[in-house]
């Protein structure tokens, strides 16, 4: 079993079983909150220090990267507004849907204040993926106690955005 000693995700153990899996869970800090983090890897292989460094700097850094993905979704919100709409339908009476709808004054809700709404509630760092570039991935929510429903972003290791992507 290949393993790895790292200043900021301490020592590490890469299965060697069949699947990817989760070698390391954490949370990194984000304002006044906490984004849960977990580090994923191959069987048989794993990431190596220089790989860990660029993670482990995103987390430090994790305001910059949180603005670079909110850019990305608010200009894919821009483009297909049917997530907040869809939203806006399925959950007109949550706090947040109703404050946002409130604030529009009978205008449809803008993807600059359902931008805004969202949080991440995970982070996914991937040692390999089939994604080319894709090495970190933030899951965002409008409302994580009453949808399922995310907005991926996905970001390469130099914290460029490769896509936007929805999900549940």
């Amino acid at each position: 079993m290949k393993s790895i000693d790292h200043p900021y995700f301490g020592h590490l153990e890469v299965p060697s079983a069949d699947g990817t899996e989760v070698i390391w869970e954490g949370a990194a800090a984000l304002g006044n909150s906490k984004v849960k983090v977990w580090l994923w890897a191959d069987p048989g292989t794993g990431p190596d220090a220089g790989e860990l460094d660029a993670f482990a700097t995103h987390l430090t850094h994790l305001p910059a990267l949180d603005t670079a993905a909110r850019a990305a979704l608010r200009e894919n919100l821009e483009q297909d507004r049917y997530f907040i709409d869809h939203h806006a339908d399925e959950l007109d009476d949550i706090e947040v849907i109703e404050r946002l709808t409130r604030e529009a004054n009978g205008e449809a809700i803008s993807a600059g204040a359902f931008t805004a709404a969202m949080y991440p509630v995970r982070i996914g760092l991937w040692h390999r993926t089939e994604e080319a570039g894709a090495r970190i991935v933030m899951d965002y929510t409008i409302d994580a106690t009453t949808s399922d429903e995310l907005l991926a972003v996905k970001v390469a290791s130099d914290g460029t955005v490769v896509s936007v992507d929805w999900e549940s």
